[in-house]
This record gives structure tokens, C-alpha cells and sequence, in this order.
């Protein structure tokens, strides 16, 4: 039973425990997520800072991150959804369609398993590639900020045991790379990696649920891509990074598998700044994401949630009408 408590008494809570969230949530019987969103809005309101000591589960996991990044993270499915989206790009102010989408999605449908396949943040600002006719870019706290924002509210749609993961991108990437090449000593120091600044996420590279379907973030390149992956994969995968949104099955005397490409969570266009480096061609693009259902440990076929004409449509239905899981 979750034990109610104001804002002061979670503050000494939170300093007796010396900020190790695992504890205060087990104290206060509340999810480890619910804790960390409840210290920021503390800190927010009352414009202070609670202190993280050494054994805070965020800062291992930063720890981990920094020394362990590569290795994939395994899950069992038997029964269950599984939402994997990707390539959100979250700009400040610009909340896309799918966005919505993917909230209502959650709270509908209470998937077992919510996948971030990467490139949730953008880093344009620390891009590589200069800007295009002087675009202006968001700064980085900003775009953290706003990420934190977007994230937060799909964290807050989700069921209390629902497992949060996010396969790395190469845009996430960005985040702590212009540091590590010009200032390396900066190495471990908390807040210089993406997943610092979101705890109640998994990182990894990839992620094996079952043994057949792999998710991560990209593989093979082209227009064929989906193909491709599948086949030289061995099994059933699912990547972002092409924003295509397309399901290519792959069948051989093994049976069938599929190659899914989970489009991008974001809104393009001609318009859209943050994509102006295409140059006003067409987007082979798909806005929306990917759905994937277990029953007895078995995938079946996967699904795609798909904004046409600004409305996110899924099995033929607009998702903001829809009233309960099917």
C-alpha cells in the first residue's frame, strides 16, 4: 500500500536515505519512477536541489552505461505488448501527432514493455554537419529539458511494472560525444551521459526479447533495409533510424519472420526545420510506431500505428476514439 507523505516529509526521506531511490521507493511503496519524478517536482516548486549520494540506482547506472554500453538487454515475453518508437527528434515546442498517439496508446493498451529505439533527443547544436542557410538550433538544456518533458509524459502513461528500455541512437549519441572528444577527463562525472538525465530508462544497444525478435536502434541501410535486416539478422527485428514505417516478412524453411522498420514518433514536412537538410524532397517517410504482440512466447504478426492526415490511425481506427484495448 502506497504510504501518503507532504513534500517535507518526503525531503527527509529522501536525505536519510542519502538520495537511493530503490530504498525510498520501497519505503513509500511506490514505483522507483514515481520517486524520481516526485524529487523533481520538488526541486522544481521549491527551486532547490535534494542531493544524490553514491549509490544512487541512476548514477550506477551511468556507471554502467560508460562501461557496459554494447552489451543488449534480454527479455521474456510470454504473454504481452510490447511498443517500440523511435526517431522523435523532440524539439522544443514541437509535439508531434504520434506523440500524442504513442500516450493514449499506453494507457489504452498497457504494454508489458515500452521501447525507446533511439534518437528520442536530436543534438543538433552538437551535430557534426554544420547548419543548413543558418538555421537556428535549440540549445542543449533546452532540448534536454523538452525531452525530459515528452519522455516524462510517456513514463506517467504507463503501468507501474511496465519495463522501460531505449536502445541507443546515433543521434543520443551526440549527447556526451562533443564532450568525450574535447574534454575526455570528463568521463563518469554524473550528467555528461544521456541516461543521467532519464533514470526510470534501461540504455543499452539493443534488445533481445524472447529467442527470435531483436529491436535496435539501426542495422542495414537502403531501401530494401527491412529486407535485409531480417534476413541476415536470423530472426525478426525491429529498427528506427530510416523513419520509413514499413513491415517486410521474410519467409524460408524456418518459417516466417518480419523486418520492421518503426517509422519516427515526429511530424515532417517541408516546414519542419529540424528535417531542412533534405532539401525540400520527398520524405519516404512514416510518421507513427511499432506494435508487437506475444502469446505464448510466440510472436504474432506486427503492427504498425500510422498518422495519415494528421490523424494516427491503428487497425483502422483514429487512436484519440478509441476507448479501451481491443
Amino acid at each position: 500500500m502506497t504510504i501518503k507523505c507532504d513534500d517535507d516529509t518526503f525531503i527527509a526521506i529522501w536525505l536519510r536515505h542519502n538520495g537511493y531511490v530503490p530504498d525510498i521507493a520501497k519505503e513509500l511503496a511506490i514505483a522507483e519512477r514515481s520517486a524520481f519524478k516526485r524529487r523533481s517536482n520538488i526541486e522544481h516548486k521549491r527551486q532547490i536541489a535534494l542531493p544524490s549520494g553514491s549509490r544512487r540506482a541512476d548514477a550506477a547506472r551511468s556507471r554502467e552505461y560508460v562501461e557496459k554500453l554494447g552489451h543488449r538487454i534480454t527479455l521474456n515475453v510470454k504473454d504481452g505488448t510490447v511498443v517500440i518508437f523511435g526517431d522523435a527528434h523532440y524539439w522544443p515546442g514541437d509535439k508531434p501527432v504520434a506523440h500524442d498517439a504513442l500516450v493514449r496508446f499506453i494507457r489504452l493498451f498497457k504494454p508489458a514493455v515500452i521501447i525507446c529505439n533511439g534518437d528520442a533527443f536530436d543534438g543538433a547544436a552538437i551535430s557534426r554537419h554544420p547548419p543548413t542557410s543558418w538555421a537556428k538550433m535549440p540549445d542543449v538544456a533546452d532540448e534536454l529539458a523538452y525531452c525530459q518533458q515528452m519522455i516524462g509524459e510517456i513514463e506517467e502513461a504507463a503501468a507501474p511494472k511496465t519495463k522501460l528500455v531505449w536502445c541507443m541512437g546515433n543521434h543520443d549519441t551526440r549527447f556526451s560525444a562533443r564532450l568525450a572528444q574535447s574534454a575526455p577527463q570528463y568521463v563518469r562525472v554524473h550528467g555528461t551521459d544521456l541516461p543521467d538525465h532519464f533514470p526510470a530508462w534501461n540504455f543499452s544497444w539493443s534488445c533481445q526479447i524472447n529467442e527470435d525478435v531483436m529491436v535496435k536502434h539501426r542495422f542495414r541501410g537502403g531501401v530494401h533495409a527491412t529486407w535485409n535486416n531480417s534476413l541476415h539478422a536470423g530472426m525478426s527485428i525491429f529498427t528506427n533510424h530510416l523513419h520509413r514505417l514499413c513491415i517486410t516478412p521474410v519467409t524460408d524453411y524456418r518459417g516466417r519472420r518480419y523486418g520492421v522498420d518503426c517509422g519516427t514518433l515526429s511530424d515532417f514536412g517541408p516546414t519542419a526545420p529540424k528535417f531542412s537538410y533534405n532539401e525540400d524532397n520527398p520524405f519516404q517517410w512514416g510518421s507513427g510506431f511499432a506494435v508487437a504482440t506475444f502469446k505464448a512466447g510466440r510472436l504474432l504478426p506486427p503492427e504498425l500505428v500510422m498518422v495519415q492526415d494528421g490523424v494516427a490511425y491503428f487497425r483502422g481506427q483514429p487512436v484519440g476514439m478509441m476507448k479501451a484495448a481491443a
